[in-house]
């Protein structure tokens, strides 16, 4: 069963990383179980604001690691990020801040 489901997770992160895969199919694999595949929809710099907003209170690191990574993530997501209790994602939050007064 479990390897029918990673089968299933790798089949929609191919799917969020499509181009093709827009709007509301976004949205959809935005709050799929996966983490890796709410991961690859935070890293697309089409993906809807709405959605890197909720991806923000994400438990999985994988997903607010990519959150910090994409360019198009709100300031407000990353300001809430940098307040973060693990010290990777905070830092990592409070450097691309630091990096966008540049």
């Amino acid at each position: 069963m479990s390897i029918s489901s990673t089968r299933g997770a790798s089949e929609d992160v191919v799917k969020a990383l499509d181009p093709e895969v827009t709007g509301p199919d976004l949205l959809r694999l935005a709050v799929h179980r996966e983490p890796t595949v709410r991961a690859a929809v935070a890293t697309r710099g089409d993906c809807p604001v709405g959605a890197l907003i909720s991806l923000g209170h994400d438990h999985s690191i994988e997903v607010l690691e990519a959150l910090i990574g994409n360019p198009k993530t709100p300031s407000s997501v990353i300001r809430n990020l940098a307040d973060h209790r693990n010290p990777q994602i905070s830092g990592s939050a409070v450097q691309r801040l630091r990096n966008s007064f540049r």
